[in-house]
């Protein structure tokens, strides 16, 4: 799949979090931040060629430009700009090319060769939820990683403790990337990737902890279909959104029976872990 890449600038650098609120009416994959600007991707089949951004409360002045990235070029791009990842001393993120890295030094180590530019755990969101996984009791834990990615959440879930778990990712580049990082770590017997969307979980079929990180519509649309799938007295993180959706978020995960137990953020997204009490 091609991505066009916005490059968004903003004459006040306190407009940026603003932007991320006007990018959420696009289909946009990830977006992160290089100084003054913020670096937008979305699939090149959904791009139209314009945008507008409504700036009108503040006095800040916003230009963009596009380019195409091929996705035979992805590797290239992500290689050049993909640094080490590392939170404390529990995980490390690193790829082979990274030759000072010292995996020996950490609790956790995932070598990461993603065949995109997303999923290495340097987004907010995907940071946000690596520190959930890692902070979590999941010992016997059967894991669900909706949108997947990589899987790299839920390959750390079961270095961390979970006894199994499924990734469902509805891009077949990722899943099959995905695949690939599960049997790099030796991970292909407790831990299944299906290409899909929610439609992939069984009638029936229950988790412990659910981990999804999709865009905010998608969160809105599953959620009953999410709470369905979760264990009495199992937890539920959710983001990929914005701080001005956590309401809705929150919302919709209460209609579907969910308690709201914690907020975190990084930057402008959010994390919301909400639980199936006991009944």
């Amino acid at each position: 799949m091609d991505y066009v890449e916005l490059r968004l600038t903003a004459s006040d650098p306190a407009a940026l979090e603003l932007l991320y609120v006007d990018l959420e009416s696009m289909p946009v994959e990830a977006v992160e931040q290089d100084g003054n600007d913020l670096l937008a991707y979305l699939p090149a089949d959904q791009w139209h060629g314009h945008a507008d951004f409504a700036m009108a409360q503040t006095r800040a002045q916003i230009t963009w430009t596009a380019r195409t990235i091929a996705h035979q070029n992805w590797n290239a791009v992500w290689e050049s700009s993909f640094d080490p990842l590392s939170i404390g001393n529990e995980l490390l993120i690193y790829a082979p090319f990274h030759h000072d890295a010292k995996p020996e030094a950490y609790r956790y180590a995932v070598q990461m060769v993603p065949k995109m530019a997303f999923g290495t755990g340097h987004h907010p969101t995907t940071y946000l939820m690596l520190e959930r996984v890692l902070e979590a009791q999941l010992d016997g834990a059967r894991v669900l990683d909706m949108g997947c990615g990589t899987a790299v959440l839920g390959i750390v879930a079961l270095m961390h403790g979970a006894s199994e778990g499924v990734g469902v990712e509805i891009e077949a580049y990722a899943a099959d990337n995905a695949r690939e990082l599960v049997v790099l770590h030796g991970l292909q017997d407790r831990f299944a990737v299906r290409t899909g969307d929610v439609a992939q979980l069984s009638e029936g079929e229950t988790f412990d902890v659910i981990y999804a990180n999709i865009h905010r519509n998608v969160l809105l649309a599953d959620m009953a279909r999410y709470a369905q799938a979760l264990n009495p007295g199992g937890r539920l993180h959710l983001s990929g959104f914005y701080r001005a959706d956590a309401p809705a978020i929150k919302t919709a995960a209460e209609q579907a029976g969910l308690r709201v137990a914690a907020q975190h953020e990084r930057e402008a997204w959010v994390a919301l872990t909400v639980e199936k009490t006991v009944e």
